[in-house]
Formats: structure tokens, sequence, C-alpha cells
């Protein structure tokens, strides 16, 4: 099942089917950042970067929701700083398809403009190399987008 858009205004905390703890996923054309939230939301934290290339992505990413518990997924969702949705949201949303053909989990989009950078600017905060930054980039890109979803939706809580 997928949510659509996620944004406070697009899926009120009352009748979300989503629960704690989530798996978000940075979805580039390269490379795939996975992130998990703990089970009471709390933080979030990137966790392996997928290769996007690789047909077996989508059974990677329900092997990580299985091991974490996970009982969502958050689709990180690249908007044009306008808010229109380009190329590479479609290509997220593709994505986000193939992945529920596969899953019976909620997948919910958030919005995640900026978040490469901000991510650029916590590694680089952190003392890490261009290198090192380079290699986290995208899994702290999606750990930011996990954080953002999850900010946005404070009532959510643990599914029992």
């Amino acid at each position: 099942m997928i949510v659509e858009s996620c944004s406070i205004t697009d899926l009120p905390t009352q009748t979300s089917p989503l629960a704690l703890p989530l798996l978000a996923l940075d979805i580039g054309g390269k490379r795939i950042g996975v992130a998990v939230s703990d089970s009471l939301g709390i933080s979030t934290r990137g966790i392996v970067c997928l290769c996007r290339k690789d047909t077996g992505w989508p059974g990677q990413v329900l092997k990580l929701v299985r091991e974490y518990g996970c009982r969502g997924i958050i689709a990180g969702l690249p908007k044009n700083m306008d808010g229109t949705e380009g190329r590479q949201a479609a290509d997220c949303r593709a994505a986000a398809n193939e992945l529920a053909m596969r899953t019976n989990l909620p997948i919910a989009f958030q919005d995640e403009r900026l978040s490469s950078w901000t991510a650029r600017e916590r590694l680089f905060a952190r003392g890490f190399s261009e290198k090192k930054v380079r290699a986290k980039i995208d899994q702290t890109a999606a750990a930011v987008i996990l954080e953002d979803f999850v900010a946005a939706h404070p009532g959510m809580k643990v599914k029992e």
C-alpha cells in the first residue's frame, strides 16, 4: 500500500497506517541510502547504501525491514525547489511501486528537498573527509528524511 505524499496536511497522524519503527530510503539513480528509526521515534541512523542497479535491491530492503522490525517504509521524494515534481520524483515513485509489489507494509513519501545538503553538512561537522562523506552521504540523507517525517508526525506510536 502506497500512501500519497506525506506532508503534515497530507497524512494526518490519527489516520496514518504507519507505525514505528520505520525504515527510510533515499532513492537515487545509482545508490539507495537506507536508515532506520528506533521504536520510539527518538533517533534515526543510516545503516547501509544499496546499489540501485542491482535488481535484487527490493529484496535487500525487505530483509532490512525484517531485521530491524520496521512497520513502514518512508521514501524520499525529490521535489524541485518550487514544489513541483520532475523526472527524479517520477523515478522514485516507480521504485516505490516496485517495492510495494513485494510487501504489504505501508510506503509513504517525504519531501526530501535539501536532505543531501543537510547530510553533507552534518558529516563535515563530524570531521569526515570528502572521501568518507561521499561514502556515507546517501544513508545519512535517508536518516535526515526519516527525521523530517517523524518530526512532522509527532503522535506516531509503536504498533503493538
